[in-house]
């Protein structure tokens, strides 16, 4: 299964397109948002803008949760609000995921994971810990450089960062 991970939208609507264009262009079944949308308006963007499952965990950047829990109750099923963090099992393989680096890490170094990500450095990472691949995907938003999200292979347990165009 491919799954597209990205982090850090802070509003930014045209490259939150360009990423969900490549998660689609990719063969991309499920989304993992690393938190940061900022306002209410990514959320309605992504909820729409692709038809698999969304999984989103809040960030520190995310002011209004109330209106983005109401966009995802009332018109987008498929985002899937899991608060400040998740475990999932997605094709296989056993996923935590954090909008922190601090928290991401430790989890990481458990061994309970094949993969945990993370965001809010807006800097891409991958490092191994063990059998557990522990991503920070970048940014959309390309405050930092040049915007970014990857692609998770559960099969192969790697990950292909994507710069958008």
């Amino acid at each position: 299964m491919l799954i597209g991970v990205f982090s850090d939208v802070h509003d930014n609507l045209e490259n939150l397109q360009a990423a969900l264009a490549e998660f689609k262009s990719r063969g991309v079944e499920t989304l993992i948002f690393c938190g940061d949308f900022c306002s209410p308006i990514p959320s309605r963007e992504m909820g729409g803008g692709f038809a698999g499952d969304i999984h989103v965990v809040f960030g520190n950047g995310d002011g209004d949760r109330f209106a983005i829990t109401g966009v995802a109750q009332k018109m987008f099923p498929n985002l899937i609000l899991h608060g400040e963090h998740a475990e999932l099992e997605l094709g296989g393989a056993k996923i935590a995921v954090t909008h922190y680096p601090f928290y991401a890490q430790a989890l990481a170094r458990t061994g309970d994971y094949d993969a945990v990500f993370s965001g809010h450095t807006h800097q891409r990472h991958q490092q191994q810990f063990g059998d557990c691949l522990w991503l920070n995907p970048g940014e959309v938003l390309g405050w930092q450089g040049a915007p970014s999200v990857a692609v998770y292979n559960t099969q192969t347990r790697t990950a292909e960062f994507v710069e958008l165009a």
